[in-house]
Protein backbone atom coordinates (compact mmCIF):
# COMPACT_ATOMS: atom_id res chain seq x y z
CA UNK A 1 0.00 0.00 0.00
CA UNK A 2 1.11 3.42 -1.11
CA UNK A 3 2.06 5.48 2.67
CA UNK A 4 1.45 8.85 0.52
CA UNK A 5 -2.04 7.94 -0.85
CA UNK A 6 -4.38 10.39 0.07
CA UNK A 7 -2.22 13.13 0.73
CA UNK A 8 -2.40 16.26 -1.35
CA UNK A 9 0.09 16.61 -4.12
CA UNK A 10 1.31 19.75 -2.42
CA UNK A 11 2.15 17.72 0.53
CA UNK A 12 3.46 14.93 -1.21
CA UNK A 13 5.54 17.27 -3.05
CA UNK A 14 7.03 19.13 0.31
CA UNK A 15 7.43 15.71 2.24
CA UNK A 16 9.63 14.22 -1.09
CA UNK A 17 11.63 17.79 -0.93
CA UNK A 18 12.36 17.71 2.72
CA UNK A 19 13.31 13.83 2.66
CA UNK A 20 15.67 14.29 -0.27
CA UNK A 21 17.41 16.86 1.06
CA UNK A 22 17.76 14.66 4.29
CA UNK A 23 19.28 11.83 2.44
CA UNK A 24 21.46 14.13 0.97
CA UNK A 25 22.57 15.15 3.97
CA UNK A 26 22.74 12.21 5.93
CA UNK A 27 24.87 10.69 2.64
CA UNK A 28 27.24 14.07 2.73
CA UNK A 29 27.88 13.67 6.59
CA UNK A 30 29.12 10.38 6.03
CA UNK A 31 31.75 11.28 3.64
CA UNK A 32 34.24 10.39 6.21
CA UNK A 33 33.27 6.69 4.95
CA UNK A 34 35.94 3.96 6.65
CA UNK A 35 36.72 6.71 8.88
CA UNK A 36 33.59 5.86 11.08
CA UNK A 37 34.41 2.45 11.04
CA UNK A 38 38.05 2.92 12.25
CA UNK A 39 37.23 5.64 14.57
CA UNK A 40 34.53 3.40 16.63
CA UNK A 41 36.40 0.23 15.70
CA UNK A 42 33.98 -2.54 17.48
CA UNK A 43 32.22 0.39 19.14
CA UNK A 44 29.20 2.12 17.67
CA UNK A 45 28.89 5.88 18.73
CA UNK A 46 27.35 6.91 21.46
CA UNK A 47 23.38 7.76 21.04
CA UNK A 48 21.65 9.92 23.14
CA UNK A 49 18.15 10.33 24.08
CA UNK A 50 17.31 13.03 26.63
CA UNK A 51 14.36 15.94 26.72
CA UNK A 52 11.84 16.54 24.26
CA UNK A 53 12.44 17.87 20.47
CA UNK A 54 10.53 20.98 21.01
CA UNK A 55 8.12 22.75 18.59
CA UNK A 56 7.61 20.79 14.98
CA UNK A 57 6.23 22.95 12.19
CA UNK A 58 5.60 22.36 8.44
CA UNK A 59 8.04 19.81 6.46
CA UNK A 60 8.72 22.03 4.04
CA UNK A 61 11.99 23.98 2.47
CA UNK A 62 10.32 26.37 -0.19
CA UNK A 63 9.50 29.24 1.91
CA UNK A 64 11.90 32.00 1.47
CA UNK A 65 13.95 33.24 4.24
CA UNK A 66 14.88 36.95 5.10
CA UNK A 67 19.17 36.84 4.91
CA UNK A 68 21.15 37.05 8.37
CA UNK A 69 21.53 40.77 9.32
CA UNK A 70 25.14 39.54 9.53
CA UNK A 71 26.86 36.53 8.40
CA UNK A 72 26.86 33.88 10.83
CA UNK A 73 30.48 33.53 11.95
CA UNK A 74 30.77 30.87 14.76
CA UNK A 75 29.33 28.03 16.70
CA UNK A 76 30.47 27.68 20.00
CA UNK A 77 29.46 25.19 22.72
CA UNK A 78 31.85 25.07 25.66
CA UNK A 79 30.56 21.75 26.77
CA UNK A 80 32.12 19.88 24.72
CA UNK A 81 34.81 22.39 23.09
CA UNK A 82 33.33 23.51 20.02
CA UNK A 83 34.29 27.06 18.61
CA UNK A 84 34.09 26.62 14.92
CA UNK A 85 33.75 28.50 12.26
CA UNK A 86 29.90 28.46 9.98
CA UNK A 87 30.11 28.44 6.55
CA UNK A 88 26.28 29.27 4.48
CA UNK A 89 25.67 26.53 2.55
CA UNK A 90 22.36 25.41 -0.22
CA UNK A 91 21.54 23.41 -2.72
CA UNK A 92 23.80 22.63 -6.17
CA UNK A 93 22.57 22.64 -9.35
CA UNK A 94 20.71 19.29 -8.99
CA UNK A 95 18.83 20.63 -5.81
CA UNK A 96 20.99 18.19 -3.53
CA UNK A 97 22.47 19.83 -0.24
CA UNK A 98 25.87 21.01 0.31
CA UNK A 99 27.77 19.77 2.85
CA UNK A 100 31.18 21.18 4.60
CA UNK A 101 34.23 19.85 2.36
CA UNK A 102 36.46 19.63 5.69
CA UNK A 103 36.14 18.20 9.13
CA UNK A 104 36.37 21.32 10.97
CA UNK A 105 33.77 23.81 9.52
CA UNK A 106 29.67 23.91 10.46
CA UNK A 107 27.16 24.49 7.66
CA UNK A 108 24.36 26.77 8.39
CA UNK A 109 21.63 26.17 5.64
CA UNK A 110 19.97 28.90 3.78
CA UNK A 111 16.58 27.33 3.34
CA UNK A 112 16.53 27.58 6.83
CA UNK A 113 16.11 30.54 9.14
CA UNK A 114 18.34 32.50 10.32
CA UNK A 115 19.08 32.38 13.93
CA UNK A 116 17.54 35.70 15.67
CA UNK A 117 14.71 35.10 12.85
CA UNK A 118 11.99 33.39 14.78
CA UNK A 119 11.50 30.01 13.33
CA UNK A 120 13.89 27.17 12.75
CA UNK A 121 18.07 27.44 11.65
CA UNK A 122 19.63 24.08 11.08
CA UNK A 123 22.94 23.51 10.91
CA UNK A 124 24.89 20.58 10.23
CA UNK A 125 28.70 19.20 10.90
CA UNK A 126 30.44 16.16 10.02
CA UNK A 127 30.43 13.50 13.21
CA UNK A 128 34.57 12.09 11.30
CA UNK A 129 36.84 12.26 8.10
CA UNK A 130 40.01 11.30 6.94
CA UNK A 131 42.63 13.29 6.54
CA UNK A 132 45.42 12.28 4.75
CA UNK A 133 44.21 8.88 4.70
CA UNK A 134 44.20 8.82 8.75
CA UNK A 135 40.80 9.18 10.38
CA UNK A 136 40.26 12.29 12.49
CA UNK A 137 37.08 13.42 14.77
CA UNK A 138 34.56 15.88 12.88
CA UNK A 139 33.58 18.87 14.25
CA UNK A 140 30.37 17.15 15.89
CA UNK A 141 32.08 13.84 16.87
CA UNK A 142 30.60 14.67 20.53
CA UNK A 143 27.07 16.23 19.94
CA UNK A 144 25.61 13.41 21.39
CA UNK A 145 26.91 14.21 24.74
CA UNK A 146 24.99 17.41 25.02
CA UNK A 147 22.17 17.33 27.50
CA UNK A 148 19.35 19.45 28.81
CA UNK A 149 20.21 23.20 29.87
CA UNK A 150 23.39 22.89 27.80
CA UNK A 151 24.03 26.27 26.06
CA UNK A 152 24.95 26.87 21.93
CA UNK A 153 26.06 30.08 21.04
CA UNK A 154 25.70 31.16 17.59
CA UNK A 155 28.11 34.73 17.10
CA UNK A 156 27.46 36.62 12.98
CA UNK A 157 30.26 38.92 11.92
CA UNK A 158 28.96 41.56 13.58
CA UNK A 159 29.44 41.17 17.10
CA UNK A 160 25.90 39.94 17.40
CA UNK A 161 25.43 36.76 19.96
CA UNK A 162 22.67 34.54 19.96
CA UNK A 163 22.35 32.07 23.29
CA UNK A 164 20.14 28.90 22.66
CA UNK A 165 19.12 26.28 25.59
CA UNK A 166 19.17 22.62 24.65
CA UNK A 167 15.83 21.03 25.20
CA UNK A 168 16.93 17.87 23.61
CA UNK A 169 19.57 15.47 22.20
CA UNK A 170 17.66 12.89 20.31
CA UNK A 171 18.68 9.98 17.79
CA UNK A 172 16.40 8.98 15.29
CA UNK A 173 16.54 6.38 13.30
CA UNK A 174 17.04 7.05 9.44
CA UNK A 175 14.31 7.28 7.42
CA UNK A 176 11.68 8.29 10.34
CA UNK A 177 9.53 10.69 9.58
CA UNK A 178 10.54 12.75 12.75
CA UNK A 179 14.18 13.79 10.97
CA UNK A 180 11.97 15.40 8.14
CA UNK A 181 9.58 17.10 10.21
CA UNK A 182 12.89 18.70 12.85
CA UNK A 183 14.55 20.46 9.28
CA UNK A 184 11.23 22.20 8.72
CA UNK A 185 9.90 25.82 9.79
CA UNK A 186 9.09 26.11 13.53
CA UNK A 187 6.99 28.79 15.24
CA UNK A 188 9.65 29.93 17.77
CA UNK A 189 13.50 31.04 17.27
CA UNK A 190 15.55 27.41 17.20
CA UNK A 191 18.90 26.54 16.17
CA UNK A 192 18.70 22.22 15.21
CA UNK A 193 21.99 20.40 14.78
CA UNK A 194 22.27 17.72 12.86
CA UNK A 195 25.03 14.77 12.24
CA UNK A 196 25.73 10.67 11.96
CA UNK A 197 25.44 8.22 14.49
CA UNK A 198 24.30 4.64 15.84
CA UNK A 199 25.75 1.51 13.96
CA UNK A 200 28.22 1.79 10.89
CA UNK A 201 27.13 -0.85 8.27
CA UNK A 202 30.12 -0.77 5.65
CA UNK A 203 29.39 -1.32 2.37
CA UNK A 204 31.81 -2.01 -1.37
CA UNK A 205 29.99 0.89 -2.86
CA UNK A 206 31.33 4.66 -3.30
CA UNK A 207 31.53 6.76 -2.55
CA UNK A 208 31.05 6.36 1.38
CA UNK A 209 31.37 2.74 1.76
CA UNK A 210 28.83 2.76 4.09
CA UNK A 211 26.47 4.59 6.72
CA UNK A 212 24.74 4.83 9.93
CA UNK A 213 21.74 4.11 10.45
CA UNK A 214 20.82 6.72 12.83
CA UNK A 215 20.71 10.73 12.94
CA UNK A 216 21.65 12.55 15.87
CA UNK A 217 19.21 15.87 16.37
CA UNK A 218 20.13 18.86 19.25
CA UNK A 219 17.39 20.87 19.31
CA UNK A 220 17.60 24.51 21.30
CA UNK A 221 15.34 27.33 21.92
CA UNK A 222 16.83 30.59 22.14
CA UNK A 223 17.14 32.47 25.37
CA UNK A 224 18.79 35.79 25.40
CA UNK A 225 21.18 37.72 23.06
CA UNK A 226 20.80 39.34 20.06
CA UNK A 227 21.97 42.84 18.66
CA UNK A 228 22.58 45.65 20.93
CA UNK A 229 20.79 49.17 20.86
CA UNK A 230 22.57 51.49 18.64
CA UNK A 231 23.23 54.99 19.05
CA UNK A 232 21.55 57.25 16.84
CA UNK A 233 24.85 59.64 15.91
CA UNK A 234 24.18 63.19 17.10
CA UNK A 235 21.04 62.14 19.24
CA UNK A 236 21.31 64.14 22.66
CA UNK A 237 19.34 62.57 25.46
CA UNK A 238 16.51 64.93 26.94
CA UNK A 239 16.98 65.81 30.52
CA UNK A 240 14.82 63.70 33.03
CA UNK A 241 11.81 66.00 34.22
CA UNK A 242 11.80 65.71 38.38
CA UNK A 243 7.78 65.53 38.84
CA UNK A 244 8.32 66.04 42.75
CA UNK A 245 6.89 68.94 44.18
CA UNK A 246 9.11 71.91 44.84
Amino acid sequence: MNPLRGMSAAFRSRRLLLASLLLAISLGLLAAGAAGLLLTGDDSPKLTNVGVPGPIGTATTTVATPPPSAPIARLIIEKIGIDAPVVTLGVDENGIPQVPDNPYDVAWYNWSTPPGHGSNAVFAGHFDWTVNGQPVAGVFYSLADLTVDDIIEVRLEDGTDYKYRVIGNLAILDGDPLAMEMMGATPSDMVTLITCGGVWTPSPNPPHYGSYDHRQFVRAELVGGGPSPQPVEGQIEEPRQDDSPG
